[in-house]
Protein backbone atom coordinates (compact mmCIF):
# COMPACT_ATOMS: atom_id res chain seq x y z
CA UNK A 1 0.00 0.00 0.00
CA UNK A 2 1.71 3.08 -1.22
CA UNK A 3 0.43 6.50 -0.17
CA UNK A 4 1.27 9.65 -2.04
CA UNK A 5 3.07 12.26 0.01
CA UNK A 6 2.58 15.75 -1.35
CA UNK A 7 5.83 17.24 -2.50
CA UNK A 8 6.73 20.90 -2.43
CA UNK A 9 6.07 21.09 -6.16
CA UNK A 10 2.56 19.65 -5.70
CA UNK A 11 1.81 22.24 -3.03
CA UNK A 12 3.09 25.10 -5.21
CA UNK A 13 1.04 23.98 -8.22
CA UNK A 14 -2.06 23.60 -6.04
CA UNK A 15 -1.61 27.02 -4.46
CA UNK A 16 -1.14 28.68 -7.86
CA UNK A 17 -4.50 27.39 -9.07
CA UNK A 18 -6.12 28.69 -5.86
CA UNK A 19 -4.37 32.05 -6.32
CA UNK A 20 -5.94 32.53 -9.74
CA UNK A 21 -9.46 32.23 -8.39
CA UNK A 22 -8.58 34.32 -5.34
CA UNK A 23 -7.01 36.99 -7.54
CA UNK A 24 -10.17 37.21 -9.60
CA UNK A 25 -12.31 37.52 -6.48
CA UNK A 26 -10.02 40.19 -5.02
CA UNK A 27 -10.15 42.13 -8.29
CA UNK A 28 -13.94 42.10 -8.23
CA UNK A 29 -14.06 43.19 -4.59
CA UNK A 30 -11.53 46.01 -5.13
CA UNK A 31 -13.50 47.18 -8.17
CA UNK A 32 -16.68 47.27 -6.07
CA UNK A 33 -14.92 49.28 -3.34
CA UNK A 34 -13.67 51.81 -5.88
CA UNK A 35 -17.08 52.01 -7.54
CA UNK A 36 -18.83 52.58 -4.22
CA UNK A 37 -16.37 55.38 -3.36
CA UNK A 38 -17.01 57.03 -6.73
CA UNK A 39 -20.78 56.76 -6.27
CA UNK A 40 -20.53 58.25 -2.76
CA UNK A 41 -18.48 61.19 -4.00
CA UNK A 42 -20.85 61.69 -6.94
CA UNK A 43 -23.84 61.84 -4.57
CA UNK A 44 -22.22 64.73 -2.71
CA UNK A 45 -21.38 66.48 -5.98
CA UNK A 46 -24.92 66.41 -7.38
CA UNK A 47 -26.74 67.00 -4.09
CA UNK A 48 -28.21 70.51 -3.98
CA UNK A 49 -27.04 72.75 -1.17
CA UNK A 50 -29.84 74.52 0.65
CA UNK A 51 -28.56 77.52 2.55
CA UNK A 52 -31.20 79.16 4.70
CA UNK A 53 -31.28 82.94 4.42
CA UNK A 54 -31.96 83.31 8.12
CA UNK A 55 -31.16 81.38 11.25
CA UNK A 56 -33.66 80.18 13.82
CA UNK A 57 -32.57 82.80 16.38
CA UNK A 58 -32.87 85.61 13.86
CA UNK A 59 -36.33 84.45 12.74
CA UNK A 60 -37.61 84.37 16.32
CA UNK A 61 -36.48 87.97 16.91
CA UNK A 62 -38.15 89.02 13.69
CA UNK A 63 -41.47 87.57 14.75
CA UNK A 64 -41.33 89.23 18.18
CA UNK A 65 -40.37 92.56 16.60
CA UNK A 66 -43.09 92.24 14.00
CA UNK A 67 -45.61 91.36 16.70
CA UNK A 68 -44.54 94.41 18.73
CA UNK A 69 -45.02 96.68 15.71
CA UNK A 70 -48.56 95.45 15.17
CA UNK A 71 -49.66 96.38 18.67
Amino acid sequence: MQTHKPTTYDLIVESESEDKSRTLLETVIYALFILSAIVSIWQFVVQPIVVPYHTAGFASTQTTTAAACDI
